[in-house]
């Protein structure tokens, strides 16, 4: 009868225990989740997009707002030309991309709400505009009345 070893050493154990609490020492240290570092043990894909969001709105957030202002200092320094606006900023929609079901579900709202027409939606995920998409819904102009009398039926 042979001996192996089924499970890991104490030592092996610790080990692994004392490289977990580095790689998440370093993420403190470097504001981002551990996830990042490839450390999944306690992770699931929701916990990675949830990840994802807070890395950019706590880590890379405040880095890119002070990128811009130094752009903004740097580059636009001339007194602008009446009725001409520059505006420097990073477009970060790309990293907070959702999943299908949510980019569709926030188009339909946006264009129900008249902020956004058709072809804008089209055009944000890389399909070519369709004729008449570019007119604006009015469907949030419109207003439902209920009054009492509607409510009673005829007795």
């Amino acid at each position: 009868m042979d001996y192996k070893q089924l499970g890991m050493s104490n030592q092996d154990a610790e080990w692994l225990a004392s490289r977990r609490f580095t790689i998440e020492d370093i993420a403190r240290m470097f504001n981002v989740s551990p996830i990042f570092l490839q450390e999944y043990s306690n992770s699931t894909y929701s916990n990675f997009s949830e990840a994802s969001r807070a890395f950019l709105t706590m880590t890379m957030r405040p880095w890119l707002a002070n990128f811009e202002q130094q752009i903004k200092s740097a580059l636009l320094v001339a007194s602008p030309v009446p009725g001409t606006r520059y505006q420097v900023e990073f477009d970060s929609a790309d990293l907070l991309r959702a999943t299908p079901t949510e980019r569709y579900a926030t188009y339909e709202r946006g264009i129900k709400n008249g902020i956004m027409n058709p072809n804008e939606a089209r055009e944000r995920e890389g399909m070519p505009p369709r004729e008449g998409g570019d007119e604006f819904s009015q469907a949030w102009k419109q207003e439902v009345k209920i009054s009492k009398d509607n409510k009673e039926g005829d007795e």
